[in-house]
């Protein structure tokens, strides 16, 4: 899931409905909605634990709103299923891993203390504009969360207001003003709430799209810090950042058989290929060797780019033999002249300087015994490996 190269952040509103706020894009939306599961989950399980707790202090207050005898028992009734529901919530709620579990738990238990609620205003004394009151405000909190998606929000939207119209003409006592009053205010109410609804969805979306995208850049910057240009291999700056871990590798190993061994690499008489062929085909020798290089090693060895036709290899957790054999292959590769080079007329070859990694090394310290074996290969008249052990037995 991503953002296509390119596209500005301006125009993320385009991967997004208008009216629903979900992505056009199933699989983004499904991943969008695993990845603020965890948030919702801590949201929905405050708010309810919020009114579990907060549903006592009602209790003592509702003999003032309540009508007479038997009402106060069955509003008693009431209140205690109320807790018990969110008690049971509570505990399920720690249990969802997917989003479309939670969406059915979520929406369920809803309508549960919605029933409740509305049972319970048959309770209240006529003139219930109090209640009402506080019932649009809890509905308007609720869109506006973000706790229901926008299509289950218009659900809950529409039973609300189908319940309370019907509570308002059929069990009120009220003129047709008090009527009229009452259902405008519960259909603005509840019209502000799902605009909130769409609104709150849609931002999140694109602060969710914003981060991808931002995320993807950072990476992309980081690629272009860690890796040569021209030839994508790893640079100097990659080795050097990641030598901390190299050295966690070699301590891991110290009294194991195999080890880590560096590799420094210099294509022979490159000069004379770019004066005589061209900067051009010099270029296309670099990233030949690179790939010719990477296809002899495992995904776990890496190749860097130290500068012009200069190479370290970084061979991982492997015996000094089949670290030679695989040295030796790459030499025996580029002698065949497998490079693929067209406008090469005879194969390049290079010299190479091997050492293992110690314990006891620096950065410094291994390069340079690197880069010394590797002089010593290119004196003795290239094409050539030395080794140099560092005193290893």
């Amino acid at each position: 899931m991503g953002i296509e190269g390119g596209d500005k952040v301006e125009s993320q509103s385009q991967y997004i409905s208008p009216f629903f706020a979900v992505f056009k894009d199933v699989n983004k939306e499904n991943s969008f909605r695993q990845e603020v599961l965890l948030k919702q989950r801590r949201l929905v399980f405050r708010l309810c634990l919020f009114v579990t707790i907060a549903m006592p202090v009602f209790m003592l207050s509702d003999y003032m709103v309540v009508k007479p005898e038997p009402w106060s028992t069955f509003l008693l009734a009431q209140r205690l299923v109320q807790i018990t529901v969110c008690i049971i919530f509570l505990l399920l709620i720690t249990r969802v891993r997917h989003h479309t579990s939670y969406d059915a738990l979520v929406f369920s238990t809803l309508l549960i203390i919605f029933t409740l609620l509305q049972l319970g205003s048959f309770t209240f004394l006529d003139d219930y504009a109090l209640y009402a009151l506080f019932d649009i405000i809890i509905m308007i909190c609720l869109y506006a969360s973000g706790i229901l998606t926008v299509k289950l929000s218009l659900i809950v939207c529409v039973y609300h207001g189908v319940m309370a119209t019907l509570i308002v003409f059929l069990l009120k006592d009220l003129n047709i003003h008090g009527q009229i009053m009452m259902v405008l205010a519960y259909s603005l109410g509840n019209g502000a709430g799902i605009l909130l609804a769409i609104a709150q969805h849609r931002n999140t979306r694109e602060q969710f799209l914003l981060q991808y995208f931002l995320r993807d850049k950072t990476l992309q910057l980081k690629q272009l810090a860690y890796r040569d240009s021209l030839t994508n291999a790893l640079n100097r700056r990659s080795f050097q950042d990641h030598f901390t871990d190299i050295e966690k590798m070699v301590f891991r190993m110290e009294k194991s058989e195999k080890s880590l061994f560096l590799i420094a690499a210099d294509i022979d008489y490159f000069k004379l290929i770019n004066d005589n062929l061209g900067h051009d085909v010099g270029d296309k020798v670099l990233v030949a060797f690179v790939k010719l290089v990477e296809a002899s090693i495992r995904p776990i060895d890496k190749i860097y780019r130290f500068g012009g036709e200069e190479f370290m290899i970084l061979l991982q957790e492997c015996k000094t033999d089949t670290a030679v054999q695989r040295l030796e292959q790459i030499m025996q590769l580029l002698n065949e002249g497998n490079l693929g080079v067209e406008e090469l007329d005879q194969p390049v070859t290079c010299s190479f300087g091997i050492t293992p990694i110690l314990v006891t090394d620096t950065i410094d310290s291994v390069c340079i015994r690197a880069d010394e074996a590797l002089y010593s290969a290119k004196n003795n008249g290239r094409n050539q490996y030395v080794f140099d052990s560092g005193g290893k037995k």
